[in-house]
């Protein structure tokens, strides 16, 4: 149960992001990074920054007690070891935030581009993309483990559905990075990245969908 619960309130703190269609965060869904809503200079940045670190602390939580708790597989343990890397990245960088937002502020574009941020850029990135590979390494992991293991057909299903999104939308995110780096915006790198993001989320509650029917199972054969 510790397992379930900690990774629905994850995945919950995790859509954070969510927020932005409700509070006057001033940025641009379409062209920005969700990471700029988190930046030190935004009016509702300890939010985002919050929720990212909690986020953090309960996927560890639920990723030491998945190890700990429940039977291992060599499959299964790739995938809540994924998603212990994946937790503790999203912590630290909850812990590294942008100094400021490039789409939001001129002057904040132009000590960008005049390599000013670069530090704080590198450590922000570094984590970043330490949370995206600890994700795409557990997405996979368990949608081999779903045939591998023979778990039911709608587990497979959810998690194909759940890997195509993924794939799609870091295929996405990839290509309007570059482009948007030639100064093209037509990609919508904004939307790429939130679809990516959702697709993470949707792996987190599939993890919440897995621990579920493995703790029916087990009760099931006893």
């Amino acid at each position: 149960m510790v397992v379930i619960v900690s990774v629905l309130l994850g995945a919950i703190l995790y859509s954070s992001w969510l927020l932005e269609l409700v509070l006057p965060t001033g940025l641009d869904p379409s062209r920005a990074y969700v990471s700029e809503l988190a930046a030190l200079d935004q009016p509702y940045g300890l939010i985002f920054r919050t929720g990212d670190l909690v986020t953090g602390i309960l996927l560890t939580i639920a990723a030491v007690a998945a190890l700990t708790l429940r039977p291992r597989r060599l499959l299964t343990t790739i995938g809540w070891v994924g998603l212990a890397v994946f937790a503790v990245s999203t912590a630290l960088d909850s812990r590294m935030p942008l100094e400021c937002s490039a789409h939001a502020s001129a002057a904040c574009a132009a000590r960008e581009q005049a390599g000013l941020l670069d530090q704080a850029r590198l450590a922000h990135a570094l984590t970043s993309v330490g949370a995206a590979t600890a994700a795409g390494v557990s997405v996979f992991a368990f949608i081999i483990a779903a045939y591998r293991y023979r778990w039911p057909h709608w587990l497979r299903w959810v998690g194909i559905a759940i890997v195509l999104t993924y794939v799609v939308g870091n295929v996405w995110t990839v290509f309007a990075i570059d482009m948007d780096g030639r100064g093209d915006e037509v990609w919508l790198l904004g939307y790429a990245q939130r679809l990516q993001l959702v697709a993470v989320t949707g792996w987190i509650v599939y993890l919440a969908l897995v621990a579920a029917w493995q703790r029916r199972t087990a009760r099931g054969s006893t």
